[in-house]
């Protein structure tokens, strides 16, 4: 059986691991997120890696409408993995999808001021519709609900300070972050 499946595999450019994770709450994206904010999708552009052309990235650039938890520049570009480029393409299962003109609320972790990546993948981003409301994932129950924008705002910037990491976020005691 390895014999004839080994082959096979030769042929597959590429092979998706599964992903999987521990269900948390919105506060417990927040916690993990370096920055937390209601942007609106301004541009997407997949690339590859001059390195190895096989390797591509998205990256969607974000205006931030409004910080909600930590600080940054204005833009912002999210990176993620995969994308569709040519007739290459490579979806990571699990992770969010962006249109151009969109508004979300989303959870970053920023290696730089202006590069960031999602916290959780898809889970970190939350859709904002009919003007005014988030869609929300319960990863517990798996249920959706439809939660006021301004309420979940509120609740996200009630919780502990300094629980945002990052260069934005206050120190903890002790003097890390």
């Amino acid at each position: 059986m390895t014999r004839r499946f080994l082959p096979l595999m030769a042929l597959v450019p590429f092979v998706a691991l599964a992903t999987s994770q521990i269900p948390h709450t919105v506060s417990q994206r927040a916690a993990a997120s370096d920055r937390v904010a209601v942007v609106e999708v301004v541009e997407r552009k997949t690339v590859s890696d001059p390195a190895d052309p096989r390797r591509i990235k998205t990256h969607t650039q974000l205006q931030v409408r409004e910080n909600v938890r930590g600080t940054g520049p204005s833009s912002v570009t999210l990176v993620q993995l995969g994308g569709t480029l040519g007739q290459q393409a490579f979806i990571i299962p699990g992770d969010a999808e962006f249109t151009v003109g969109e508004r979300a609320l989303v959870f970053l972790h920023c290696t730089a001021p202006e590069r960031c990546y999602l916290v959780a993948m898809g889970e970190g981003k939350l859709p904002i519709v009919d003007g005014d409301k988030v869609v929300v994932h319960d990863m517990v129950t798996e249920e959706y609900s439809r939660r006021p924008l301004r309420e979940l705002i509120a609740e996200l910037r009630a919780l502990p300070a300094g629980k945002v990491r990052g260069p934005a976020a206050p120190a903890a005691p002790g003097g890390t972050r």
